[in-house]
């Protein structure tokens, strides 16, 4: 079954955290390079198989998160749950 993603404030609240607005001189990636490279195959692999690529974020909660190795070589936890409408949330990030 192919699901709905969205992607939540407190997501977006948290990128901001996580990485600068601006590409860095040296190269490290923005919030908007996160966006328009990461993004794009992680909503697909929760749209898709949502199931399969997810785990529980802890024992008993709604929470699920999907691991995965990003594409700027760091390793992200996107934090996901399902919205009463059946939408799949991105809720929150951590990335090393």
């Amino acid at each position: 079954m192919r699901r709905d993603v969205r992607v939540t404030d407190t997501f977006f609240d948290r990128l901001d955290d996580l990485l600068p607005s601006e590409r860095s001189a040296r190269g490290d990636p923005s919030s908007s390079d996160f966006l328009l490279h990461e993004m794009p195959r992680v909503i697909e692999r929760l749209a898709s198989s949502f199931e399969e690529v997810t785990m529980p974020a802890v024992p008993g909660s709604d929470v699920r998160v999907l691991i995965t190795a990003g594409v700027f070589g760091r390793n992200l936890a996107f934090y996901v749950a399902i919205a009463p409408d059946g939408w799949v949330e991105v809720i929150d990030l951590d990335m090393d």
